[in-house]
């Protein structure tokens, strides 16, 4: 690949950190694509240079473009059948990304017709299925592959049918297809608190506080608050004859933030305002910085302050404000949301939802 190397004017590395500026990205890929395009003509359409060209276009969204390239030779006689295969693969990709699904399901199987069975191939046909709505298939394919923690997710989405409905042996399904699935034991609490079954609830609970990791526990404490329409905790949903046996259970568990506040927003609601501060002050202990707890400890100390009419009406501007601050955080990078998610919209990690610490974060 000589002759590509001169082609794109590569240069030894320490000559070329040396010699050159920052580098932008965007510019970057405009310089790498004609680069590749004049490869092309000279090599005349040479197959790993149409695949790396039709690949830079698909990364800046002229998913047109990378179509075209891969038409251009997919159906040239010399090809050989694994270039062949790999083609079929990137266009399968190509069109799933446009959200062409039924031309990337076709493009997926002349891949796997042309002998191609490999890891990355089942994982784009699990994606597929995920898109188009086949959560089962979609679980059944993760889980061929080993990827037990999206096999269980999809899994609990097809738990629950169009009429709203969840179905329960799916969800335990889930459970033992991947013990650490916050979205099974979400669900399956959930469908317990609007059965209002709350001795069942807290058994859940103690084994889902458990099993999913101190991380993400705080997930399945959510749904016994009823929220505002900006996600504030506003009243309990669970009955204050329970209370007690949830707090031991939650005493139990290794101590953590955002269990720590969940549990003083219960006692909050239920009127319990001395234990309520007293469980906003332990998670401060862990993190001084944490706003939540600071926010919630201000608002029960209001009632015993003088303030003039001025005064209340700015604190309570800037109360409303700060409660409209997106409550959740992805760990990996930083994506912001204000509802709980289990695969990130940005960079699609999976559980690495975290309960926003920082207001600054």
């Amino acid at each position: 690949m000589q002759w590509l190397k001169s082609l794109l004017g590569l240069r030894d590395t320490a000559d070329h950190l040396l010699t050159t500026e920052p580098s932008n990205p965007a510019q970057d890929a405009l310089t790498a694509i004609s680069h590749l395009s004049r490869a092309m003509k000279i090599q005349q359409g040479a197959v790993e240079i149409c695949s790396a060209l039709g690949n830079l276009y698909r990364l800046r969204g002229e998913l047109d473009r990378a179509i075209q390239i891969r038409g251009a030779i997919i159906d040239r006689p010399d090809l050989d059948p694994v270039d062949r295969a790999q083609v079929f693969f990137e266009l399968g990709r190509d069109y799933s990304r446009a959200g062409i699904l039924d031309r990337a399901r076709d493009a997926f199987t002349r891949c796997r017709e042309l002998g191609s069975h490999t890891p990355a191939l089942e994982l784009e046909l699990a994606l597929l299925s995920a898109k188009s709505g086949d959560f089962l298939e979609a679980s059944r394919q993760y889980h061929k592959i080993g990827l037990a923690p999206q096999a269980a997710h999809y899994l609990v989405r097809a738990a629950s049918s169009k009429d709203g409905t969840m179905h329960p042996g799916l969800l335990q399904e889930a459970k033992e297809m991947y013990a650490a699935s916050p979205e099974a034991w979400l669900e399956s609490i959930v469908l317990l608190v609007q059965r209002e079954a709350w001795v069942d609830l807290l058994s859940q609970l103690d084994q889902g506080l458990s099993a999913v990791g101190s991380d993400l526990a705080f997930l399945l404490l959510d749904p016994l608050l009823d929220h505002t329409e900006t996600g504030t905790p506003s009243a309990a949903l669970l009955p204050l004859e329970h209370l007690d046996t949830l707090l031991h259970i939650v005493n139990r568990q290794p101590q953590n933030l955002a269990l720590l506040f969940y549990s003083g927003c219960l006692l909050r609601a239920h009127g319990r305002i001395e234990e309520a501060k007293t469980w906003q002050e332990k998670a401060l202990l862990l993190n001084p910085s944490f706003w939540p707890a600071r926010l919630e400890l201000l608002t029960m100390s209001l009632p015993q302050q003088q303030m003039t009419p001025v005064f209340e009406m700015q604190l309570d501007f800037l109360l409303r404000r700060a409660r409209q601050v997106k409550r959740f955080i992805c760990s990996r990078c930083g994506l912001k949301r204000g509802q709980i998610f289990f695969c990130c919209p940005k960079c699609h990690s999976w559980h690495s939802i975290a309960f926003r610490q920082l207001i600054t974060d």
